[in-house]
């Protein structure tokens, strides 16, 4: 398994990709209108796991915001079900926190399981005065990894407009 970033040529894989593992058509609406919209959209920190030859995952991260200060965020993270429980969602992860913290970033949030997200030092989001967004599914699952805590943003996480549909 290889992590690289994402190609334009691998965009009709990465769209299966996130379909089969969320099993939901909606994610390949927010995955397209995430890439579609170039203030959102970092290529460079969209990144593929492949295996045997195929895309098994893909993760990207875009922007949003806390209260107007610019902040990146993880999502969304999906591997094929026959890959899963392989590393290939870690690697992508771990992909993501070092390309961000190398781009600049002050963190990195994601709302997501807290005992997987952990294991990568995010911690809940609540716990660093930074408030869950309101279209948050689980609001208890938004966490923030601190890549520069003296730039550290607080206040209300908002998210992109494609997250709220």
């Amino acid at each position: 398994m290889s992590v690289r970033a994402a190609r334009d040529d691998d965009w009709p894989a990465i769209r299966e990709v996130q379909r089969t593992a969320f099993a939901d058509d909606d994610i390949v609406r927010l995955v397209d209108e995430l890439r579609g919209d170039p203030s959102l959209y970092v290529a460079e920190l969209s990144f593929v796991a492949i295996s045997d030859g195929v895309v098994a995952g893909h993760v990207m991260n875009t922007w949003n915001d806390i209260d107007g200060v610019p902040v990146l965020q993880l999502s969304p993270l999906g591997v094929l079900p026959a890959y899963q429980r392989q590393g290939h969602g870690s690697a992508l992860v771990r992909a993501s926190l070092d390309a961000v913290r190398r781009s600049g970033a002050a963190a990195l949030v994601v709302e997501g399981n807290p005992e997987y997200y952990g294991r990568f030092g995010f911690v809940p989001a609540d716990e660093l005065g930074i408030l869950p967004p309101p279209e948050a599914l689980y609001d208890w699952a938004v966490q923030v990894a601190v890549l520069d805590g003296t730039r550290l943003p607080q206040g209300q996480l908002h998210y992109s407009a494609p997250f709220r549909h």
